[in-house]
């Protein structure tokens, strides 16, 4: 049968306009957001944490999904148990007052390009205490805004990625370094001007490190030497691991967030910070996701520096060390230690008087260290410094001046 041409044309024109009206249905669809809000303690993934708002509708996800125009507001406890990304024209996260977001497995958060126009993409609201609003493995900043007004910490490194801007006005703590990959991004620390922003390892650029730094503007500390964000965590969640002398004894102290597949753990002290010898073993839980204790106790410590670390051991042989912890047994005006770690010359100076100025020396009598401490320390202090070119072992010589006068020293130290 041969249908007329203004019948076909009619048919065609039909359905492109429903071809077209299902397209603009499903990006009606997709423009608008999904609003979430955290209703129970739990982790990320599970709907039951989660109440959808507003949004809703067939094929929507029950929590908040990665990479979909979502607004999530999290008002309680939540564990970060997969990646994600705040993406989408509308998405943003908001952490409110009594809520927290923290690290379920080191997993990263990435605050993708805004879209929609000026919003910000993180929102951490300010709180009356001081407790972590954030606690995380990873950031990614992609070309964003966001605000910080309550305490964050993140284990790893942050990158920023193109230009961001940040408003900074608590302390943001990052465990690793803090890379400018792409374009100035700027740290600002807001009208109340309270910022701080702490780095254990280095601020780094793609071109220049102080590239970034120049748009730091509020407090910042960073460390000697940068850190290798890929670095194998421990086989367990450590959340911290102590030593105290006390009562004729060191006492230690550790705690586990979780476990998996892990064995025992292993006490470990040397007193010259290089040799190590077993103290005490304990037997770990195995595989757990609740928080564990352990404690362990040393007699056969001696006057003086001693240094402890832990062994964590898996049920199929592989284990890691946490980092050396030094211990003080008895009293002592003055003492000067340094030791070798994984290319470091690690410094522990026990002081009564202030400390002022430290510098160390190699074997040459070249100047490798200097610091001029701007307001005088007591007590324990201990540095970090990175030493290269050298061999097996190589001497160093370390000088710290006081208010008391002069202390030097000279240690061999093992790459």
């Amino acid at each position: 049968m041969k249908y007329p041409f203004t019948l076909i044309t009619m048919k065609t024109t039909l359905l492109t306009f429903l071809f077209m009206l299902c397209t603009l249905f499903v990006q009606a669809q997709q423009s608008t957001p999904v609003r979430y809000d955290s209703q129970v303690d739990g982790n990320w993934n599970n709907p039951s944490t989660w109440t959808i708002i507003s949004g809703d509708g067939p094929g929507v996800s029950r929590f908040p999904a990665p990479g979909a125009n979502n607004v999530v507001n999290v008002t309680t406890n939540v564990r970060l148990n997969i990646d994600y990304d705040v993406s989408g024209r509308n998405g943003a996260l908001s952490i409110f007052p009594n809520g927290s977001l923290v690290d379920g497995g080191n997993r990263t958060l990435t605050l993708g390009e805004q879209t929609g126009g000026p919003s910000d993409r993180l929102n951490v609201q300010a709180r009356s205490n001081r407790t972590l609003a954030l606690d995380l493995y990873k950031i990614n900043f992609i070309k964003t805004d966001a605000l910080i007004y309550a305490n964050i910490n993140v284990s790893s490194c942050v990158t920023f990625v193109v230009s961001n801007d940040i408003t900074l006005t608590a302390t943001f703590t990052i465990g690793g370094n803090l890379i400018n990959d792409q374009g100035n991004s700027s740290i600002n620390k807001g009208q109340q001007k309270a910022g701080n922003l702490v780095v254990a390892g280095k601020i780094l650029g793609y071109n220049n490190a102080n590239q970034i730094r120049q748009f730091i503007n509020t407090n910042y500390t960073e460390g000697p030497v940068a850190l290798d964000c890929n670095a194998a965590p421990l086989p367990v969640e450590l959340s911290s691991f102590t030593a105290a002398y006390d009562n004729n004894q060191v006492n230690l102290r550790w705690i586990t967030a979780s476990e998996k597949n892990s064995a025992d753990f292993t006490v470990e002290r040397s007193f010259n910070g290089e040799t190590f010898t077993e103290v005490a073993k304990v037997a770990a839980a195995g595989t757990s996701s609740a928080r564990r204790e352990y404690a362990a106790t040393d007699l056969g410590m001696r006057k003086g520096l001693n240094y402890y670390r832990l062994k964590q051991t898996d049920l199929d042989g592989t284990f890691s060390y946490t980092q050396v912890i030094p211990v003080q047994v008895g009293s002592v005006k003055q003492q000067l230690q340094a030791y070798g770690d994984n290319g470091n010359l690690n410094i522990v100076l026990q002081t009564e008087a202030a400390l002022q100025t430290l510098r160390v020396f190699d074997n040459m009598g070249r100047m490798v260290y200097t610091e001029n401490l701007t307001s005088p320390t007591t007590g324990l202090v201990t540095r970090q410094i990175p030493v290269t070119g050298i061999n097996n072992r190589q001497m160093y010589i370390v000088q710290v001046v006081t208010s008391e006068g002069v202390l030097s020293g000279k240690f061999l130290i093992a790459k």
